[in-house]
């Protein structure tokens, strides 16, 4: 199943003027997201998708633990 939850406030803005693109490198990425707005690193690396049409401010993460 599927759970929705709110980003970080601010994220949103970041993504939207251009500080966090998927196509930055996932370590920048992740050390960006995990000091400026707590992301877990494990998730921070785990982001799937942005959206809508991989460029909005909306983000499709994986956190999923230990599933086999």
């Amino acid at each position: 199943y599927m759970k929705a939850m709110p980003m970080p406030d601010g994220l949103a803005d970041d993504i939207e003027a251009g500080k966090v693109t998927p196509r930055d490198d996932p370590k920048t990425r992740k050390t960006y997201l995990c000091e400026n707005f707590q992301f877990d690193a494990t998730d921070a690396m785990k982001i799937w998708t942005f959206g809508p049409e991989s460029t909005g401010a909306n983000l499709l993460v994986d956190v999923t633990k230990g599933v086999q």
